[in-house]
């Protein structure tokens, strides 16, 4: 039987710019792929139409989260920011959320949106800078699942508490440390387990999916399921091979850009595995810059 695969993108208007780069990257380097879902609020939906296309469809968070959900001015902000909440959020507990909390539970609701069996999250602050067969990600019928071992110390915040969440959700003991870490980009995940999960914590919770992740705002989508993975159903038996090699150069952090401004070629900075590029959009480094090093990268 044919594995099908799916990208998929978080993204918010000011990461617009950046999000059309990285579609652009997809569409010059990437194949295998049946479609790449935009994950947006239904607000940012007019801005991100003009990237829908044959291969590519915006999936509104309407038609992802539950409607008492609400998206609304943060006032702590003077409304530069956002938050979600609502009664009905409040009625269940649920503290203010920000972007990044959707954004992750936008992630969970890809596998109730979508029939592809194996979704590749890339999110709007990269951008592919060689080609890359999704098939690629296949061992044996096994998908690669980003692991590194041993990564997250005990004294390490805030990924304790990320642990310490996924294992209560999931009903399980508590983490030991040191443990593996499942957090990076280009990390993919098998929808069948996605939704095996969500039910799991549904059971586990007595709630909802959406308010049993939520009420506690420490939480790692990619812990949650690395962690169902690998204690719960066992890596080899639901069909992943763990890859501790990261195929996205990230930057984190401004001392991590240190040479970037001299660079003549993302080449140069790249692994010989390594095919795509990470600027968190935090750091601030221009786009114009990053773009120009795409477009001599794509012509090449």
């Amino acid at each position: 039987m044919t594995t099908t695969f799916a990208l998929a993108t978080p993204s918010y208007r000011g990461d617009l710019d950046r999000c059309r780069l990285l579609c652009a990257s997809i569409d010059r380097f990437v194949t295998g792929q049946a479609v790449h879902y935009l994950l947006v609020e239904d607000r940012d939906v007019p801005l991100f139409r003009d990237l829908e296309g044959p291969r590519r469809r915006i999936l509104p968070e309407s038609q992802l989260l539950p409607h008492w959900l609400k998206s609304i001015p943060d006032p702590l902000s003077f409304g530069k920011r956002r938050i979600w909440t609502g009664l009905g959020a409040a009625a269940r507990g649920l503290p203010p959320l920000r972007g990044w909390h959707t954004q992750q539970l936008r992630k969970f609701a890809v596998a109730k949106a979508s029939s592809e069996d194996v979704v590749l999250f890339a999110d709007s602050d990269m951008l592919f800078v060689r080609p890359f067969k999704l098939e690629s990600l296949l061992r044996d019928g096994a998908i690669r699942l980003y692991r590194k071992p041993d990564a997250i110390t005990a004294d390490m915040a805030p990924h304790r508490p990320w642990c310490e969440n996924a294992a209560a959700l999931l009903g399980l003991g508590r983490p030991s440390y040191p443990g593996p870490d499942y957090i990076n980009n280009l990390v993919s995940w098998r929808r069948e387990h996605v939704l095996s999960l969500l039910a799991r914590i549904e059971r586990e919770s007595g709630r909802d999916w959406v308010s049993a992740i939520a009420r506690d705002r420490q939480f790692s989508e990619y812990l949650i399921y690395g962690y169902y993975l690998e204690r719960v159903l066992g890596l080899e038996a639901a069909g992943h091979w763990p890859d501790a090699r990261e195929l996205c150069k990230g930057y984190w952090l401004n001392e991590d850009m240190e040479g970037f401004d001299r660079l003549g070629s993302f080449e140069e900075v790249l692994e010989p595995w390594q095919v795509a590029i990470g600027i968190q959009s935090f750091i601030g480094q221009p786009l114009d810059r990053i773009r120009a090093l795409f477009e001599r990268q794509a012509s090449a």
